[in-house]
């Protein structure tokens, strides 16, 4: 296919109006960003929108079960969209017009419509992905049918040579009946290999689109849900991923497959003795009511202490600075041992009791077949099956017992499995902050208007209230300070500006519009934020500028950097763009260094709505001068709010907001005598 064709984005607008999604066709017309979309373009705004697809080659049969309009992309014509009508099917040009089906060349690629957003996430969200995968379920039954037909062929050739070749004194037969067992072991072997890459082919794939299911939805899940639930949790989700891999491609899942074809031994057990077959299935019985009082032994008997465990090493890697500069890394040692002993036990007796799961189940195994021995040894006195048939049946007993074994003895990876299926079920429940109530896309134009409307926002239930009933208004253009003692809220009114938060009373509005009507990416990728703490990503300066443009030339990236006023920063690395600055082989910059680079990345984006930080908190003379010719430069031509306790950048602002425990004590313009805050004695 194509990976570029203007013709996709009025497509894409056609078929969202034409599912009655007039909202999401609107702002994709309205996008800016948008000039041409590719088809990764194309399915990524479907994922953005919640509109459930799939892409299939050519087939007449989906054309004729299509319940929704779909997009036929072709190397060699135009995207079209079509639709079936009854038995016609019809082509989208201004209006819906005949169409021949065999216009559609072999060489096309259908993208279907499922699920609409309106029909909400099914609730068997990983049921539903294996269901979609289902062209490995044939394969894999013909190949485990024919495996176990001919791993019939070594029992039954041994029958042969003791029946025939050794009681029947007939030693010419054996070059055929070796022949034969080669060529079936030949198969056996080959359909196993068959086999095992089309489990691997299959289990990769979906560990790979559960992955990407699971990343796309905690990228649209809310920032504030994000960050509650903590980075463990986040990785713990992407992981669940190569459960399913390690499960679907691993033995345990050959073993789990087999189990249905134990029949055919089974069958031929009966064949051969008769009543014999008794003992095998017996001992299944016992083997399957001994495996499940075994697993409840083994499962009490889990870890507790690993979440915790995971939790500290987290903590470590996160807070090392800081336990080191408050010199807590003794306590932390101390802690973090408690922890790695208590764990150790816990995964040792776990073990354990894994290992005793293991022995049982294989002394079962060997106890099947000396009691299938035993038992036959008396039909073979009795003349009622022959020497030969007995052993056939005790190779044959591996054959039921090996499968049922390797199937229990992973019981626990299937109730992993199985959990994190759930887990993903409920996952894929969970709101996003994409809606189409949401879909509003800003004026990009121009600097906007802000209104904070009695604005309300608690943390938690048994915290104080970070903000409290704030009310102010900025005009387009104004510089605005936002002051106050440090834990005051003023980061949380610039993350309630940003639409990053949401208050539980009141509103943001920007323009006039309340923010949560705005599409949140337009209006993040609109806006310029940066943080008070800066964020650095292992590799070079002109890749962590990069991130706020792309695009942005060499030219571009230095002049951010220097308005930012980070000429020492510059300096220092010999004015390279491609120093590194973060990662194993370069020293790590300080948090002031580090503060240049966050500051030029919002410069960069040329917004016309800038929330600010504490910008500056270091009160470099040269680098705050430029900062303020910076902002001077851009007063009138965008919205600019910014924390701090710089007096000198305080009196720049058109306006001020001074904060006193999430109330604000004063909006307007700066008074005569600033009214007396804590931060000069916090700075």
């Amino acid at each position: 296919m194509e990976q570029q064709n203007p013709d996709l984005k009025p497509t894409l607008i056609s078929l969202l109006q034409q599912l009655g999604l007039y909202s999401q066709a609107t702002n994709i017309e309205q996008d800016q960003r948008i000039d041409s979309l590719d088809v990764m373009g194309f399915v990524g705004l479907l994922k953005k929108h919640h509109i459930a697809y799939s892409v299939h080659r050519h087939l007449p049969s989906l054309v004729s079960q299509a319940a929704h309009p779909f997009v036929l992309i072709s190397d060699h014509h135009a995207p079209k969209l079509l639709r079936r009508h009854g038995e016609q099917l019809e082509q989208f040009e201004q209006q819906w017009q005949a169409c021949d089906p065999a216009t559609i060349g072999e060489d096309a690629h259908l993208i279907m419509i499922e699920r609409l957003p309106q029909q909400g996430s099914s609730a068997k969200a990983f049921a539903e992905q294996v269901s979609k995968r289902s062209k490995w379920y044939r394969p894999v039954f013909w190949l485990s049918l024919l495996s176990s037909l001919t791993g019939l062929a070594v029992p039954l050739f041994t029958m042969a040579v003791y029946d025939r070749v050794i009681g029947g004194q007939t030693p010419e037969v054996l070059p055929s009946i070796a022949l034969g067992a080669a060529l079936a072991l030949s198969i056996l072997v080959a359909s196993r290999l068959i086999r095992a890459r089309v489990m691997s082919s299959a289990s990769n794939r979906m560990a790979r689109d559960l992955s990407e299911l699971t990343f796309h939805r905690l990228l649209n899940m809310p920032l504030m849900v994000l960050s509650r639930v903590g980075i463990a949790n986040h990785v713990a989700r992407m992981r669940n991923a190569e459960k399913v891999r390690t499960v679907l491609s691993g033995p345990a899942a050959g073993g789990l497959i087999d189990l249905p074809f134990t029949f055919i031994a089974l069958a031929t057990i009966t064949l051969l003795s008769g009543w014999l077959v008794l003992v095998p299935l017996l001992m299944l019985l016992v083997f399957y009511l001994l495996m499940r009082l075994m697993r409840s032994y083994i499962q009490s008997a889990s870890p507790t202490v690993s979440g915790e465990y995971q939790n500290a090493l987290n903590e470590l890697a996160k807070n090392l600075t800081q336990l080191k500069a408050a010199g807590q890394v003794d306590a932390w040692t101390t802690k973090f041992a408690r922890l790695c002993r208590e764990n150790s036990r816990q995964n040792f007796r776990y073990a354990a009791r894994n290992g005793l799961m293991a022995a049982v189940a294989h002394a079962l195994s060997l106890s099947t077949a000396l009691v299938t021995v035993f038992c036959g040894i008396f039909l073979v006195l009795n003349q009622s099956i022959s020497a030969g048939a007995l052993i056939a049946c005790v190779m044959l007993i591996w054959r039921i017992t090996g499968p049922a074994q390797l199937a229990f003895s992973s019981t626990q990876k299937f109730t992993l499995l199985k959990g994190a299926a759930e887990q993903f079920d409920r996952f894929m429940q969970v709101k996003t902050e994409n809606s189409e109530l949401r879909l509003d896309v800003p004026d990009m134009s121009c600097a906007p208007s802000v209104s904070f409307q009695h604005l309300t926002l608690r943390y938690g239930a048994e915290m104080e209230p970070a903000l409290s009933a704030v009310n102010a208004e900025i005009d387009a253009g104004e510089i605005v300070a936002v002051i106050g003692p440090n834990g005051c809220g003023k980061t949380s009114l610039l993350l309630s500006a940003l639409g990053v938060i949401e208050p539980q009373v009141g509103y943001v509005a920007i323009n006039n519009k309340n923010i949560r009507q705005y599409d949140p990416e337009l209006l993040r990728s609109w806006a310029a934020y940066c943080p008070a703490e800066p964020d650095l990503f292992p590799g070079t300066l002109a890749e962590n500028l990069r991130v706020a443009d792309p695009d942005a030339s060499d030219e571009q990236l230095i002049d951010a950097l220097l308005a930012a006023g980070g000429q020492a920063l510059f300096s220092a690395l010999n004015e390279q763009l491609d120093a590194p600055i973060a990662g194993d082989d370069s020293a790590m910059l300080s948090a002031v260094e580090g503060g240049y680079i966050s500051l030029a990345r919002a410069l960069l984006k040329g917004a016309q709505y800038l929330l600010l930080d504490e910008p500056l908190a270091n009160r470099n003379p040269d680098a705050k001068r430029q900062f303020i010719r910076t902002l001077e430069s851009l007063r009138g031509k965008a919205t600019i709010i910014f924390t701090s306790h710089d007096q000198e950048l305080i009196q720049l602002a058109d306006k001020v907001i001074i904060l006193d425990k999430g109330t604000a004590a004063y909006v307007g313009p700066i008074p005569s005598q600033q009214p007396q805050t804590n931060s000069d004695t916090e700075q």
